[in-house]
């Protein structure tokens, strides 16, 4: 019936057609009647009006009559949407078998009104556009791990879970201590128990951040960085750039001689000068002894018992003998009168560019540390020994992230006595294993954040890797990965106008076929933690967002307006009295006309307005939510969603279970 009244005027139209035809025939024109017949006979022309409008008032009076029946069917009788029968939804997509990659959000209804719909959809999120970010902003308690996070990283590893070379791995951090057991079970349900590789105090795996490719100035700029989103920059930048400084050559000199360094290694030659130079003093042996010769006569060396303990070789000269130079035999030499010389030898390609590392070293701390004076240096190391010291005063933590060289040497590790290296990210992604952080906030929140930055940080840099590996080999397909951060707030990083930041990995992480998926609290802790206007740009490289409820003002003004403004209606009323006569009544003191009239006048304009108002993200239900989806080509409008928490069946509406009490 709704349809047949969609189309009332055409109805009304045929209708009166009808009735009009039918009328004509069964009453036609009275032309018999005798006064129309001395008017036909006096004035033709009205007679002639008089025989047509008979006729047009058949079709015209069954029109307007219709058509006034249609108007109060449609308005009053007509079922609207609402009364609708309801269909139930669509079948949820197994994510185990689905053909593409996509995401299901929830069920969406009407996309401006939180009403029931009598045809409800899925909103999904297809593959292209789940690589440009997802981020989750909801207050405590309103289901954003529950209705978000776990629902979504279900569907994710659910995904061609038994394709070798499609299944997806990644990265997931939290600060709870839950969340990573639920993606183990996870993991366990689609019988991919063995991709699950987890970092923590009781896990074989031991995670050194300083042990990867990088050069000393960029873990050491890593660590400053770090330093700055923990504790905040300062207004002077002498003292970052001094403790990076500071670090970089303490790295480096552990680079060059050892070719491994741990943070606690940084922390304990930071704090201690001592050590510092009695590692420079190593490097001295090593470079400058083994480039420097010491050349006496071959019979001075024979026949000089004091030189017997230092092994001579034969000079090009026979006459001549030449031994590494050292300190010691040179103040032999000396206090014995043996007459000697020293020559310089060229090192050996592969040590060329060590020593001239070793030589920079050797010049920034006697031409540049040494020279601060002791107050200044002590406050630049305390400045980095605030945070070093976490790997120092927990013996737990310094086993787990920072563990001897030794244990990356199968020959000196057998069956793993130094415990087992973690893997290089960059294999771990492309086995699709999933690495979580399981490092509860609550243990030391310091920490906890720092070694899920520098995690973050570790696959953030593997992923961009694969950049380069797919525009080379582009015959090689790459599976997705993920990296799945709750309570992000906690771990966000941002490099404003460094380098690094996060915001500059979630704009390359779609060439990287990365899927970015966060969840916070609000905005407002998403704008207290990082600094400046930094938060901003976080935001811009995350296309799809979801509100859930949010408890603050700024987050919900904030949320509104990212959801725009639309162009609508405002009416507005006035009312005017007049009179004549005017004067004061005696009795009441008060003005009074004997003739007065008032007026009422109703009045619409055009105005710019939110399509969510701010106190709309306020009062949003638990699982219940607002979205601005990104499909990967073009921004979709805002709509309301209504999610899914994992412990509820998908298949049943979100409004049949908000009846049942289920939510």
């Amino acid at each position: 019936m709704q349809n047949v009244m969609a189309y009332r005027f055409v109805l009304s139209l045929a209708l009166s057609a009808v009735v009009g035809v039918v009328g004509l025939y069964l009453r036609p024109f009275p032309a018999d009647n005798l006064l129309l017949a001395l008017i036909a006979e006096r004035r033709p022309t009205l007679y002639a009006e008089l025989s047509y409008t008979y006729a047009t008032l058949w079709f015209s009076t069954p029109f307007l009559g219709i058509s006034g029946v249609c108007a109060w069917l449609y308005i009053f009788v007509i079922q609207t949407d609402r009364r609708r029968p309801q269909q139930p939804l669509p079948p949820y997509p197994a994510p185990e078998d689905r053909e593409d990659l996509f995401l299901v959000l929830g069920e969406q209804h009407h996309r401006g009104s939180a009403e029931r719909a009598s045809e409800p959809r899925w909103l999904v999120i297809p593959e292209r556009g789940l690589y440009t970010g997802m981020v989750i902003v909801g207050a405590i308690g309103t289901g954003k791990t529950s209705a978000c996070m776990y629902p979504y990283v279900e569907q994710l590893l659910a995904y061609r879970a038994h394709d070798p070379a499609r299944k997806i791995g990644g990265l997931v951090l939290e600060v709870k201590g839950d969340f990573c057991r639920h993606v183990r079970d996870i993991l366990a349900r689609h019988g991919r128990a063995d991709d699950y590789v987890e970092i923590s105090l009781t896990s074989p795996y031991r995670y050194n951040p300083l042990h990867n490719d990088l050069d000393a100035y960029a873990l050491a700029y890593g660590i400053a960085t770090l330093m700055t989103n923990l504790f905040g920059r300062g207004q002077e930048p002498f003292w970052q750039q001094a403790s990076t400084n500071l670090v970089k050559f303490v790295i480096l000199i552990h680079q060059i001689l050892d070719d491994y360094v741990t943070l606690f290694q940084v922390y304990e030659h930071a704090i201690n000068p001592d050590k510092l130079r009695a590692k420079i003093a190593d490097g001295e042996r090593r470079f400058t002894a083994k480039n420097r010769r010491l050349v006496v006569n071959k019979r001075e060396h024979l026949l000089t018992p004091v030189l017997a303990p230092w092994t001579w070789h034969d000079d090009a000269h026979v006459d001549q003998s030449w031994t590494p130079w050292s300190p010691d035999l040179e103040d032999v030499l000396t206090a014995a009168t043996i007459p000697f010389s020293i020559t310089d030898v060229a090192p050996a390609a592969d040590q060329a560019d060590k020593a001239a590392q070793f030589e920079a070293v050797k010049r920034w701390f006697e031409d540049d540390w040494m020279r601060i004076e002791p107050k200044l240096r002590t406050s630049i190391v305390e400045g980095i020994s605030v945070f070093l010291s976490l790997f120092d005063d927990n013996p737990r933590v310094k086993h787990t992230f920072c563990p001897p060289k030794e244990m990356y040497d199968p020959a000196r590790n057998p069956d793993g006595i130094h415990g087992i290296p973690l893997p290089p990210l960059g294999e771990l992604i492309e086995q699709g294993k999933v690495i979580a952080l399981n490092f509860p906030i609550a243990m030391n929140p310091g920490l906890a954040r720092a070694l899920g930055t520098m995690l973050k940080q570790d696959f953030q840099r593997a992923v961009l890797n694969r950049i380069h590996t797919m525009s080379t080999d582009p015959s090689h397909t790459q599976r997705p990965v993920m990296f799945v951060c709750d309570e992000y707030q906690a771990f966000a990083t941002t490099g404003e106008n460094e380098p690094s930041g996060d915001e500059k990995f979630f704009s390359l992480a779609r060439q990287a076929r990365c899927i970015p998926i966060v969840a916070t609290q609000s905005i407002s802790s998403l704008r207290s933690t990082l600094s400046g206007e930094s938060w901003r740009t976080l935001l811009q490289g995350l296309r799809t967002k979801i509100f859930l409820a949010l408890s603050d003002d700024f987050s919900a003004h904030m949320a509104a307006d990212l959801c725009g403004k639309a162009e609508r209606l405002k009416p507005s009323y006035s009312i005017t009295e007049a009179g004549q006569d005017a004067r004061v009544s005696i009795l009441t003191g008060r003005p009074a006309a004997h003739r007065a009239t008032v007026s009422a006048s109703k009045t619409y304009s055009l105005l710019l307005d939110y399509v969510f108002q701010p106190k709309v993200f306020a009062e949003l239900q638990n699982a219940q939510a607002i979205v601005l989806p990104y499909d990967g080509l073009n921004p979709q409008p805002p709509t309301y969603c209504y999610l899914k928490p994992y412990y509820l069946d998908v298949q049943t509406s979100y409004f049949d279970h908000r009846a049942a009490g289920g939510l």
